[in-house]
């Protein structure tokens, strides 16, 4: 039986361009160094859809590193941008982002805490390869929406009107159903059966669907 994390990671080793942007973020030696959010989660919903695969977004290029100024993401954005030009890519220190919507959030503790936080859980994604080269995924919400083209909000962001109004302004303005017509977008709470898995990059909650 073909679970949901290794049909997305077949999905991803499928995708020349994605395995590509892996090697270039590995061979960066970032602490906790990942690809995530969009270019995963499109590239997997253009599969499911039927459609010619192509990187439609951002290239998102996540690490966690405390030592490292945040002008340090400048730096390392132009040396991958001298690499490969083809990609729009984006380098954050997710040390420093825990606070881009609120000022009182609490600090993320690792690249895994940083990706389950993103606002939709199907955009909770990340990848990265591994010492032996194998392409592994950082899931704290599980992939079973990502496969499902069911879009919602992490409970972060439903605990109030407040947190719902980001997600709302993100959907108005993505507007993934036109490009997607089968996406389910939904503001209901959903509990996926889910086991914990413990990797180098720390503990994370991935689903066993």
């Amino acid at each position: 039986m073909v679970t949901g994390i290794k049909q997305v990671k077949a999905i991803i080793e499928e995708t020349p361009a994605l395995m590509e942007i892996l090697r270039l973020i590995q061979a960066c030696h970032l602490p906790q160094g990942a690809l995530a959010a969009g270019s995963i989660r499109n590239t997997v919903w253009q599969v499911l859809s039927h459609q010619p695969v192509e990187l439609i977004s951002d290239v998102d290029v996540v690490f966690f590193d405390p030592q490292r100024p945040v002008e340090a993401d400048l730096q390392i954005y132009t040396a991958l941008r001298r690499q490969a030009p083809q990609y729009q890519w984006q380098v954050k220190n997710e040390v420093y982002m825990a606070h881009y919507n609120f000022a009182n959030a609490p600090e993320f503790t690792s690249v895994s805490d940083a990706i389950g936080h993103f606002v939709e859980v199907p955009t909770c994604i990340g990848a990265y390869l591994d010492e032996q080269q194998q392409v592994q995924l950082i899931a704290p919400h599980g992939v079973a929406d990502l496969l499902a083209l069911r879009c919602r909000p992490i409970s972060f962001y439903q605990q109030d009107e407040q947190h719902l109004a980001i997600f709302r302004e993100r959907m108005a303005t993505k507007q993934w159903q036109q490009r997607w017509p089968k996406l389910q977008l939904t503001e209901k709470v959903m509990k996926p059966k889910t086991t914990r898995l413990q990797t180098q990059r720390g503990a994370f909650v991935v689903s066993v669907g």
